[in-house]
């Protein structure tokens, strides 16, 4: 996986070791609007944030919605089997999870904005979502907050039946430079997907970049070390290239 095989092997690890101990999954319930997307394959629609975001330090007011799992700010493509491109062909984009889903063969996409003042937050829920090669369903959602945070979901992240690595969770600029993301290939049985778990993104002003953090939050001490070591695999994919 592109997230790095020292990470992976070392969340690995720690999970089966009981080494962590997660979270309760951070959900909103409040689903909202029903979006025309549940009835589309390969679709985008724009929609309003009502509150204005920074991401990447351009501010939007809205985004196009992606039946494919996506959120985009630059454009509105409607592909799948991303991979690597994420990091240069989209513009800004944030994928909780990048695939090739197909809601027009089962499943239900929702929009909401909530919140007050100063702290409301946009949330885009694909329930029970299936595959576009219809072996998977999944349970997924972002949140954009006000404050610029934000939140991926997983009640139930399957995968999409595509054994190329090209399922894309994560962040990008667009510019080839900032990006923070990995890859996984056909559901559990090859890759490692946060399902049951949140990730959750923050920005990083003196890296210009994104920081990634989940739910495994507290090791026994015993595997602090490898936990150590998983993190500083993911700085390979979480950088800041330097151009020559």
């Amino acid at each position: 996986m592109k997230y790095s095989a020292i990470l992976a092997t070392s969340l690995l690890a720690l999970s089966f070791a009981g080494g962590v101990v997660a979270a309760p999954l951070q959900w909103e319930s409040n689903y909202g609007t029903w979006s025309d997307l549940s009835d589309e394959d390969d679709e985008t629609e724009q929609y309003n944030l009502g509150f204005d975001f920074t991401f990447y330090g351009a501010t939007y007011s809205s985004v196009w919605v992606n039946s494919n799992g996506a959120l985009q700010f630059d454009d509105n493509d409607d592909d799948y089997e991303v991979g690597d491109q994420i990091e240069d062909d989209y513009g800004r984009v944030i994928a909780p999870f990048w695939a090739d889903l197909d809601p027009d063969e089962g499943g239900d996409i929702y929009y909401n904005t909530l919140g007050t003042l100063g702290d409301r937050r946009f949330v885009v829920t694909w329930d029970d979502v299936i595959d576009y090669e219809e072996e998977f369903n999944n349970t997924f959602q972002v949140i954009l907050y006000e404050t610029g945070l934000i939140q991926f979901g997983y009640q139930s992240l399957l995968g999409s039946g595509d054994n190329d690595d090209e399922d894309v969770i994560g962040v990008s600029r667009g510019d080839g430079i900032n990006y923070n993301y990995f890859t996984a290939a056909d559901g559990d049985d090859n890759g490692i997907y946060p399902n049951g778990e949140n990730l959750f993104y923050t920005w990083n002003a003196g890296a210009q970049n994104y920081d990634a953090s989940n739910t495994h939050s507290v090791p026994e001490p015993g595997m602090i070390f490898l936990l150590g070591a998983g993190f500083a695999g993911l700085l390979v994919r979480n950088r800041r290239k330097i151009k020559g």
